[in-house]
């Protein structure tokens, strides 16, 4: 039996919910015991409703079909896991043995997922009623739903990737954008239409949906490199409107073409060869510079002269100090806080050195700490400007005031004295706080929460410089991203009011 266009997406959603459930449960829950993480999760539903959705446009709904089209789904995603992406991204990438691939992932992943076609089919003839479609009505939807994705990835890929950004995404990229536009175009073309309105705003609304993907999941480079997740300015001022650009320009060639539905046949091909054409392109890979900006937050700070150290048993007694006299110096980037050691690890680089004691000390941390040894607390990936800790907080120490400094960030640190490394990988604290915060200045804690710095007779070592000579803050650039945020918020709002508000005029005109 075939359906409707939209009825064919909204099967097709129903089949992708279904079985991603049943994956997760059954597959993950109860055979692997184990969790891919967020990526997989999304980048497969959308795998699966796009095959589903292509296929049920050609052979209709049944169990026959099922079984067909749940044994490509299953090649193509073993295939993926096998040579384009890693599973467990965005958090902690992992590549998939033989086993779990081939010898349990085919069976495993091929009952999860017509399972859950078999459940879609019987919710759906439990509530529509069987008709007769002729095929060609969905064939030319789903061909053009496909056709358009391509125009659009392909103009992306140049206009985007080529020249705003100058870098090579990387081929698992593209795969990712082909399944999530074709499903997306798919179903916005069946509610919205393919008016002129209809395809503006679902351009907007596709570059926001990659933009976002992009962001939080959708990592660059993949197979070939590592994978790099991109930062504010790539992704907002770069990725989103050339995403844009090239949603407006793929989609009306989709609408032109459509009213020429003749052409569709030669032109899918044609498009299908020149995605591949611009993806593999060995020349485009090779000239286009591997390493991308960070687009980070950058703060710095720096402190010298006379200040304390805290001695005794307790870290955080600061009535038993003793004078110390030296310098620090402290730059942070803050990546932002998308909670993954993949896409956030702050940067970093303090040089502290002083005397204490009758010793030199010098103490150094380039490596952030992207998560508390224990998960006692957050770390933030390393690095934090502005933000409450320790105190009433749960963050830090309760011992502290709750204090909200410029600058705090945590690390692995090299800690010398009179030129010995006495500890190697300490962990290491440091605020900066200025004008009436509580203990203004520069604070510096090494392994002051387990005491097992065993170079020391107290096993950690605390020192504050109260005075602070320079603090640099990104104070224009956090400003201007609220301020961009507000009016994209204000904007789309406006948006979806003004179009809901003329639709409704629109009905009652017609009436």
């Amino acid at each position: 039996m075939f359906l409707l266009a939209k009825d064919t997406v909204k099967f097709a959603v129903l089949v992708g919910l279904s079985a991603i459930f049943i994956d997760a449960v059954i597959a993950h829950g109860l055979f692997w015991d184990n969790d891919p993480y967020w990526t997989y999760w999304i980048t497969k539903s959308f795998l699966i409703t796009s095959v589903f959705l292509f296929g049920t446009a050609f052979l209709g709904i049944g169990i026959l079909p099922g079984l067909i089209l749940t044994a490509v789904h299953t090649a193509i995603l073993e295939i993926y896991y096998q040579w384009l992406a890693p599973v467990g991204l965005p958090q902690e990438p992992e590549w998939l043995d033989f086993n779990h691939l081939w010898v349990t992932g085919v069976p495993a992943h091929f009952l999860a997922i017509f399972t859950g076609y078999l459940l879609a089919l019987w919710l759906w003839r439990r509530n529509h009623p069987a008709q007769r479609i002729e095929r060609a009505e969905t064939w030319h939807f789903a061909v053009y739903g496909l056709v358009t994705t391509v125009l659009i990835v392909v103009v992306d890929g140049v206009l985007t990737q080529m020249v705003l950004l100058r870098d090579f995404p990387g081929i698992t990229f593209f795969v990712q954008h082909i399944l999530i536009g074709f499903v997306f175009v798919c179903a916005w073309t069946a509610y919205a239409g393919v008016g002129r309105t209809g395809w503006i705003v679902g351009s907007l609304m596709l570059a926001l949906v990659w933009t976002a993907y992009n962001m939080y999941l959708g990592p660059r480079g993949l197979p070939l490199r590592p994978p790099t997740y991109s930062g504010y300015d790539d992704l907002w001022w770069r990725s989103f409107p050339g995403a844009l650009v090239s949603a407006l320009l793929g989609w009306w060639l989709g609408g032109y073409l459509m009213k020429r539905r003749r052409k569709l046949e030669w032109t899918g091909v044609a498009m299908v060869l020149l995605f591949v054409a611009v993806a593999l392109d060995p020349v485009f890979g090779q000239t286009l510079p591997v390493e991308k900006g960070t687009n980070a937050l950058l703060a710095s700070a720096r402190a010298s002269g006379q200040g304390i150290r805290v001695v005794g048993p307790d870290p955080t007694d600061l009535k038993n100090t003793q004078p110390i006299s030296g310098d620090i110096s402290i730059e942070t980037s803050e990546m932002g806080n998308r909670w993954s050691h993949v896409q956030n690890t702050d940067g970093m680089r303090v040089t502290a050195t002083f005397t204490s004691g009758g010793a030199r000390y010098e103490i150094t941390v380039d490596k952030p700490m992207p998560r508390h040894p224990l998960g006692q607390y957050t770390t933030w990936s390393g690095a934090v400007y502005d933000h409450e800790m320790h105190g009433d907080t749960g963050i830090g120490t309760a011992k502290l005031p709750t204090m909200k400094p410029e600058i705090a960030l945590w690390g692995w640190g090299t800690v010398k004295r009179d030129g010995q490394v006495i500890a190697a990988m300490a962990p290491v604290h440091v605020m900066v706080s200025s004008g009436d915060r509580p203990m203004p200045g520069i604070m510096l804690e090494v392994d002051t929460e387990d005491k097992a710095l065993t170079a020391e007779p107290d096993g950690y070592i605390h020192v504050m410089w109260p005075k602070l000579d320079q603090l640099q803050m990104p104070t224009a650039q956090t400003q201007t991203r609220m301020i961009v945020g507000w009016i994209a918020m204000i904007g789309i709002a406006g948006l979806f009011g003004w179009l809901a508000y003329s639709e409704t005029g629109r009905r009652t005109d017609a009436a």
